[in-house]
């Protein structure tokens, strides 16, 4: 049996291939986050007052899209969730609004990913925001009619990049 003797000279090319492949996959992949974190709401349920407060840098000027996300389990007993969203800006003018992001359908059957007993989904709350650089802060509260809702396990914030 004859083996093949591997030289630098028939590596060379393949080297190559592999590297110009690796960078666009690294350039394809490429995300347009600046800001990505979840909080974690108690067992217990989550307090209407119980604030969760989310500190985002930017870096330049620019039209930026928010987006939120929440984690919930089957114990969550309503197809929605309402969320008192405070923004408060590096120049500090506040603002208020109310967010109503839908988890379930008409049907009952929860909307987003996840199996089994838990479910994520996500809402895009503001697309092509202008929005100076600098600190920005996020405040979220569940505005449901409960004092302490049970079921959410997590509630996050992203900002990226607007491109559209």
């Amino acid at each position: 049996m004859r083996g093949d003797k591997i030289t630098k000279t028939n590596l060379k090319p393949k080297s190559s291939i592999m590297l110009l492949f690796g960078l666009l996959l690294l350039t394809a992949c490429a995300s347009n986050t600046v800001y990505s974190d979840y909080k974690a709401i108690p067992n217990e349920g989550w307090e209407s007052y119980d604030s969760k407060e989310f500190v985002v840098t930017l870096p330049t000027d620019g039209c930026y899209d928010i987006n939120l996300f929440v984690r919930h389990s089957n114990v969550y007993q309503y197809s929605n969730l309402w969320i008192f969203m405070d923004r408060l800006t590096p120049d500090s003018v506040f603002t208020t609004d109310t967010v109503n992001i839908t988890l379930a359908d008409p049907y009952g059957n929860w909307v987003g990913n996840g199996w089994g007993n838990s479910h994520q989904v996500e809402m895009n709350v503001a697309h092509k925001l202008p929005l100076d650089s600098g600190v920005h802060v996020i405040r979220l509260n569940q505005a449901m009619r409960e004092h302490k809702l049970r079921g959410i396990a997590n509630i996050g914030v992203s900002v990226e990049t607007s491109h559209e």
